[in-house]
Order: structure tokens, then sequence, then C-alpha cells
């Protein structure tokens, strides 16, 4: 009885490290400044929780119409806590990638494994170091934060393998229900998660071992997916198709089709593989080159290894020529490698955007050592050649930590100028540089419209810049107060907008100075016949 105990204490304070040690990492890391949270983390929180949707206009470009309920949370803290509080509350949260990461490796690692407790630390531990999660750490990505629902379902599927293929019905549905929850909610928090979501599905898919068995666990988990999925989201759908005919605006415009903005996609297509060749040789063209899959300098070998690790185990195991006293056996192997091989290849299709498979390079040193354990080797060369490879991909790994400052007595810190007619004021903004963040700090009567920017622009005469060109014609008629926000960077950028839409910036400004950005300009606008 006090074994258990000790044992349940021990468990607990293993899950409780990887929140601890992240809290803290991302305390030394700093405060974020990121293109995100500058650009939508923390407007979209403010304009739902204020009524907005249809007061401002693309203010954060395409992001504007992100589901906002992600940010929450952190809007709540950011504006209650100081900087560092904010940062260590995502730092806790995201830790517990480590803490589910452990829960997978230790119920994949077979009971009569030596130092099977230590050897789960140490996949979770070298999962959540690597290039993107150190990188993600402290900020408002989110793909570190998603990824935990993910984690726990893989965990659920790995935990309850015998019971989902031959166990009690009822409890087998009820894993797959949960996890089909946990992966609907993560998808609908953040949809490009998508690939994980399919990915939960695979899993429990080779879970069972009878094919009728398996269609029903996967149509129980996927039901319940979509509806945790609904719950996260369909409010959402409804009110972007409620505002602008299409439930995902912008995107997939060319298919869905709203009447604002043009026939295209509006997706980032710019890291897909171009050819065969190149979607064969990605994980490593990508670790060899961050560019081509990133926009951050960040090299990790962590998915490139499992790429060539997982097929080896696979065919071993079509061979039937595994390792008995392999430390993961083929049941969990199987499910960690279906998982990760339909994660993958939906990932590669969609998106080629690495950030987006942070899971997956967390996973990596789990996949790379069932791979490696079931190949038919002796005891002493396959660990030797685990150790090897767990310890080439460290070694391989290049950190970065992104765009930090040091922190504020605030999280987000912004000083306006004195606005004389704030009722009687509206704005529009120019150039691509993230300025969301800024507009809670206004006050809440000015309106924003983003006419300059990557969804709408004076290059492209969209009904939504004419109804946004409408608004300030009318506002001008009606003797109001126009302004406009930039970055002094882009400040040709914007004269030249501003110019094509009939209207000049004048002399009249200010500056907008914030702890996150160099310090934006506020200057009054006029039409451009005006004297």
């Amino acid at each position: 009885m006090q074994a258990d105990a000790q044992s349940r204490r021990g468990e607990w304070a293993i899950f409780a490290l990887g929140p601890v040690a992240i809290g803290l990492l991302s305390l030394w890391l700093g405060q974020s400044t990121s293109w995100d949270l500058r650009n939508y983390h923390w407007y979209n929180p403010y304009a739902l929780l204020h009524g907005r949707m249809a007061f401002d206009a693309a203010v954060a470009h395409h992001a504007t119409y992100y589901n906002p309920l992600i940010d929450l949370p952190l809007w709540v803290v950011g504006n209650a806590a100081p900087g560092w509080a904010a940062a260590l509350f995502l730092g806790l949260v995201q830790g517990l990638n480590f803490s589910f990461l452990y829960l997978i490796a230790r119920d994949a690692i077979s009971p009569e494994t030596a130092l099977r407790r230590p050897l789960a630390v140490v996949l979770a531990a070298l999962g959540v170091s690597g290039g993107y999660a150190v990188i993600l750490t402290g900020t408002t990505y989110y793909d570190n934060v998603v990824s935990i629902p993910v984690l726990a379902a893989l965990w659920l599927i790995v935990r309850d393998r015998v019971t989902l293929d031959a166990g009690d019905w009822r409890s087998a549905r009820r894993t797959a229900v949960i996890a089909g929850v946990l992966a609907g909610l993560a998808v609908g928090l953040k949809l490009p998660t998508a690939p994980f979501g399919l990915a939960v599905l695979a899993a429990i898919a080779v879970a069972p071992s009878l094919h009728g068995r398996r269609i029903a666990l996967v149509f129980t988990c996927g039901v319940a997916a979509f509806f945790a999925l609904m719950l996260a989201s369909g409010w959402w759908f409804f009110i972007l198709w409620r505002e602008t005919g299409n439930p995902l605006f912008p995107y997939f415009n060319d298919l869905i089709g709203s009447s604002l903005i043009l026939d295209s996609s509006y997706r980032d297509t710019r890291f897909l593989p171009g050819s065969f060749s190149d979607a064969i040789l990605f994980p490593f063209r990508a670790a060899l080159d961050w560019r081509v899959s990133s926009d951050w300098q960040v090299n990790d070998w962590r998915v490139a290894f499992a790429y060539v690790a997982v097929p080896l185990a696979l065919l071993v195991m079509a061979v039937k020529a595994s390792s008995p006293t392999a430390p993961i056996a083929r049941r969990p192997a199987r499910i960690l490698f279906a998982f990760a091989i339909a994660a993958y290849v939906s990932w590669l299709a969609v998106f080629a955007i690495y950030r987006y498979i942070t899971p997956l390079e967390m996973l990596g040193p789990l996949l790379i050592a069932a791979a490696i354990g079931l190949l038919p080797l002796p005891g002493l060369l396959r660990w030797g050649t685990l150790a090897a490879a767990l310890i080439a991909v460290v070694a391989l790994t290049s950190l970065y930590k992104g765009n930090r400052t040091a922190f504020t007595p605030s999280m987000v810190e912004v000083a306006v100028p004195a606005i004389a007619r704030p009722e009687a004021t509206l704005a529009v903004m120019t150039g691509v540089e993230p300025m969301g963040f800024v507009i809670p700090a206004f006050p809440p009567e000015i309106a924003f419209l983003r006419v300059d920017g990557f969804l709408v622009g004076p290059g492209a005469r969209t009904p939504f810049l004419g109804r946004m060109m409408a608004r300030v014609e009318a506002h001008l008629a009606e003797g109001g107060d126009l302004f406009t926000l930039f970055l002094p960077a882009e400040t040709e950028r914007g004269d030249r907008a501003l110019s094509e839409l009939g209207l000049k910036r004048t002399d009249e400004c200010a500056d907008v100075k914030t702890n996150l950005a160099p310090s934006f300009r506020w200057c009054r606008v006029i039409a451009s016949g005006s004297p």
C-alpha cells in the first residue's frame, strides 16, 4: 500500500515537472513580441468582447476572422496580471505537453523494460526541447497549446489499446468518444490542427483487430470529434457566414464564394512541395534549410529521423521479424506510427508549414525509439543505436528564441495621443505590419478599417474595400475626423495607398508608443481635393 502511494506521488511529480520547467523557461526567454500577438491574438478577444465584428474591418488581415475563443484566457490574465505572470501562465499550460508525452511513452513502453519510467521521462524531455517547441514557449502561436488535447487523445488510445481491441464495448466506446472530443476541440480552436484530428482517427482505426469493431470505433470517434469541433467553432462559423457569406472567411473563397472578396483560396501555399521529389525529400530539405518550411531560423531533425526510422520498422513488422524484446511492442508502435503517418501526409498535402506540425516534432523521439526498438538487432546494439540517434537529434537541433523583449508591468502597453473628438473619429490603417494590438488602447468609439494590407488594398477593388470606402466618404461628408495609423517604415506605401483611394495624409501627426514594437504614427487624413 505504501509503495503504491509513493508510486502515485512519483507519477504526479513527473506530471508536474513539465509545466514547472516550461513555465520557468518562458520567464527566462522573456516577453514575446511575435507577429501574431501584435497582429490578432490581443485584438481578437477584445473585438469579440466588445462586439466589433462589423465595426472594424480587416485590421489584422486574414487573421481578423479567426476564432477568438482560444485567446480569451490570456486576454483575461494579461489584463489582470503583470507581463511576467502572463508569460508564466502560458508556460505552465504549454508544459502539459511534457506531461502527456511522458504518459504516452510510459504506457507504450513494455512493463518488462528496465528503467521504464526514466526512459519515458527522457523521451518526453527530448520532445519538448525541440527547435519549434522552444521557440513557441511563452508565445501565442498556440500550436503547442492545441497539441495538448491531441496528445491527451493519443495517450488514451495507447493506454486503452487492449480495451479498444477486444475489451468491454462500453469502455472502448467511452475511450473513442473522449479521444474524439479532445481532437475535435483542438481542431475547433485552431483549424490548422485538422491533420492531427485525422491522425487520432487513424490511431483509433489500427487499435482493434476486428474490422467491424474498427469501423464502429472510428465512426464513434469521428462523430464525437465533429460535435466537439462544432461546439468550439460552430458559433463562429455562423457569425462569419452571417457577416460575410463564407463560414471560413476568407479561406477557400474560390469554393464557398463570399461576394466581398476575390474568387481565391487565400491560403498560404508558399511552402507546399512543387514536385514529387520535393515531397519525398521534404523532411530533409526542411531540416537542412529552414526556409523550405518556415519563416524562423530553426533547424530540427526529429521529424526527419523518424521519417527514416518508421518505414524501416514498418517493413520489419510486415515480415514479422521484429525483436521480441523491443521496448515498445508492436501494438502501441502501430498506433503511434498510424498517428504520425496520417498527420504528416495530410499536413504536407495542405500546409507544409513546419510550425503546424510541432506535435509531431514532440513525438519524434518516441517514434524513433519505437522504430529502432522493433529492428531485429542484438540488445546492446539496439540500445546503442537508439542512444546515438537521440544524441544526434539533440546535437543537430538549432534553437532560436524568436522575437522577445524585457517584461514590463503590463503584458501589452500602448500610449495613445490625445484625441479631441473620439465619437467623431474614424481610422484607416495602411501597410502590412501588425497593428491590431494597439486598438484596445484607443477610445472604443473609434472604428479601424485596414484599407491596405494582405486581405484588401487599392490594387484589388473588392466590394469589401468598397464598403470601407463608403464608410470613409460618409464620415467625411458628415464632418468627422479621419486619421491613419501606420508604421513609419511603411510611410511611402501608406501615402501611395491613400492617394489611390482619393485621400492624403497631413502633417498633423503624433506617436503611438508601445512595448512590443517601434512607435506607430497617427496622422490626420483629408480628401485629396481638400485644401
